[in-house]
């Protein structure tokens, strides 16, 4: 039997040990808790990740509330929440204090020349590891994948509408390969899940109406970081985009630069990507503001999972469903690992970060060394590569 304090102290260890970005942390997940502890089968690992493609917000985060909610309740998502982000925003938070207070961090920015090439490697290992436990032996998922990567190169479709799209794709295929089965009742609560998110969204637009009433900075922080988390679907990387529009050109919070520096804050440390919040809320409004806009970036997925939670274990056997499932699967892994190639071109700039990607790739392939102790090394490797060369 799970207790609650078990799934708290797990995550409280995964967010303070979790390195790699979304991909990263649910193989992480997938390791621990299918194959390590066996707290939950492999179907249910997929269909939680399955789930997290309903709903915008970070991923991971999302498929970690999912199992502690349909594990042990409410309380066990909660502190699912806490042990995941607590430990990142106090390292986040301390990072900001001595950044805004003494702006010195040539040192960081050498490491980070080294973390660069290795946080990509781990997000290309990790997807691969993905793709061959979530599509299994599935040709169509596979298809499907390759060309969620290729249009999103190409054609830089946003990714709701990839996943939508891909999601409608794999409906079609699967049921016309069943040949038309029915099933009314369960259709009707698929159309529920996508009425209830729609009502969802609409409530930033309400809360954005209420602001401009309303002169007060950390309710505008509240707001923006409420709308990437509640708007924004995919991978922390894509609901940072969202943000820069906000921070960097409409309020005008942060300068480029800065706005840079705290993803990096966020890259280098363990947890969700979207931690960066708790450096951009810090930069414009100290402490409360940093404790703001973490809250507000996590709770409205948190809560929009709790709700449709309540739905999906209805419905979660229902073919259509699990058929569209696969295609937002393959989608949504498939835009990731476009963001890993575009991420790329940053983080390989020459020939010891191409040298550092390639290296990262043989041992995570090859040896079983922890991503996290992998990044200690780099970002060492990095300070020495720009000391002595």
């Amino acid at each position: 039997m799970i207790t609650n304090f078990q799934i708290f102290r797990y995550f409280l260890y995964l967010g303070i040990t979790g390195f790699g970005g979304p991909f990263a942390f649910i193989e992480y997940m997938r390791r621990d808790l299918v194959i390590k502890k066996k707290w939950m089968t492999l179907e249910e690992f997929k269909n939680y990740f399955g789930y997290a493609q309903i709903a915008p917000g970070p991923l991971a985060f999302q498929v970690a509330v999912y199992f502690a909610y349909f594990k042990k309740g409410f309380w066990a998502a909660v502190l699912t929440l806490i042990g995941l982000v607590i430990p990142s925003f106090s390292i986040v938070l301390i990072f900001s204090i001595f950044y805004k207070e003494f702006n010195d961090i040539s040192y960081i920015v050498w490491g980070l020349y080294g973390i660069g090439p290795i946080i990509i490697s781990i997000i290309f290992y990790s997807g691969f590891n993905l793709t061959r436990t979530v599509f299994t032996k599935d040709i169509f998922q596979y298809v499907l994948f390759f060309s969620a990567v290729a249009v999103s190169i190409f054609f830089k479709v946003h990714i709701l509408i990839l996943i939508l799209s891909f999601a409608f794709i794999a409906l079609t295929y699967y049921t016309l390969k069943e040949k038309f089965k029915s099933d009314k009742v369960n259709s009707i609560s698929v159309l529920a899940i996508t009425a209830i998110l729609s009502a969802i969204n609409y409530v930033p637009v309400v809360l954005n109406q209420f602001i401009d009433y309303v002169n007060n900075k950390l309710l505008d922080i509240a707001l923006v970081f409420m709308k990437a988390g509640a708007l924004t679907y995919g991978s922390g990387f894509v609901i940072i985009g969202v943000l820069r529009h906000d921070v960097v050109e409409n309020f005008k919070w942060l300068t480029a630069k800065e706005f840079i520096d705290g993803i990096a804050f966020g890259q280098i440390t363990p947890g969700p990507v979207v931690i960066t919040s708790t450096f951009i809320g810090y930069m414009v409004s100290g402490i409360p503001g940093s404790v703001v806009a973490t809250i507000s970036v996590f709770l409205p997925t948190f809560i929009i999972v709790l709700i449709l939670a309540q739905v999906i274990e209805k419905v979660k056997d229902n073919f259509y469903l699990k058929a569209a499932i696969k295609g937002a699967n393959a989608a949504a892994i498939g835009a990731i690992i476009t963001t890993a190639y575009f991420l790329s071109k940053d983080a390989l700039i020459d020939y010891w970060t191409y040298g550092m990607f390639l290296s990262g790739i043989g041992i995570l392939f090859y040896t079983k060394l922890k991503p996290y102790y992998l990044i200690i090394l780099s970002a060492t490797a990095g300070i020495a590569i720009k000391f002595f060369f």
